[in-house]
């Protein structure tokens, strides 16, 4: 394919739609649970999963199709994350023996860091992926997410309670209990009723 990828639905939405393009729908709709981590990631790899995951689902970027794209951008990290960490330990250049014919050491000259070309590729996959999941300032800028609805103190209490009101109960007006037989017509109570 030739040309820009085309931009998921999701993020689109997100967008407000800004090419004011008919939006797909009859896109595939997965599961907005949160993906299983893939078994055999490396340390590094598996604590960015158990970042990202949770900042991408919390803004319903995540589905339950997505797992295996965010262990590549996990794994990815973690390459540059010890690439990064071998440039600062070795620095930017690189002893290298200069040897003769039969092997033996004559000098040494300085080689560009293997570790320097390894960070620059796993940065441009790293950043691939994360514009993929909208998670770049650029493609974040133009995400439209509505926030949550401040949640009524009355609601919080009785949803912990498990006592949700229905939407039909709120906008009824309370009906009145009225007691016919322990009252008169003079207005006192009889109790012998």
């Amino acid at each position: 394919m030739v040309g820009r990828p085309p931009k998921p639905t999701s993020l689109k939405i997100l967008a407000g739609n800004p090419g004011k393009r008919p939006l797909n729908d009859a896109e595939p709709q997965p599961d907005r649970i949160m993906p299983e981590m893939p078994k055999g990631m490396s340390y590094l790899a598996k604590r960015e999963w158990k970042w990202m995951s949770k900042a991408l689902f919390k803004i319903g970027l995540l589905t339950s199709v997505d797992g295996k794209a965010l262990a590549m951008y996990c794994e990815s990290y973690a390459t540059w994350e010890w690439a990064t960490k071998e440039k600062r330990k070795h620095g930017l250049l690189v002893e290298e023996p200069i040897l003769d014919k039969e092997g033996m050491v004559v000098g040494t000259k300085f080689k560009a860091n293997p570790a320097v070309h390894i960070e620059f590729n796993a940065a441009k996959t790293c950043k691939a992926f994360l514009t993929e999941f909208g998670m770049t300032p650029a493609s974040r800028s133009r995400l439209k997410i509505e926030k949550p609805k401040e949640e009524d103190p009355l609601d919080a209490i009785m949803n912990r309670r498990g006592m949700q009101q229905t939407p039909q109960a709120v906008d009824q007006a309370p009906t009145p209990i009225a007691f016919d037989a322990g009252i008169q017509d003079d207005g006192l109570t009889n109790f012998d009723a």
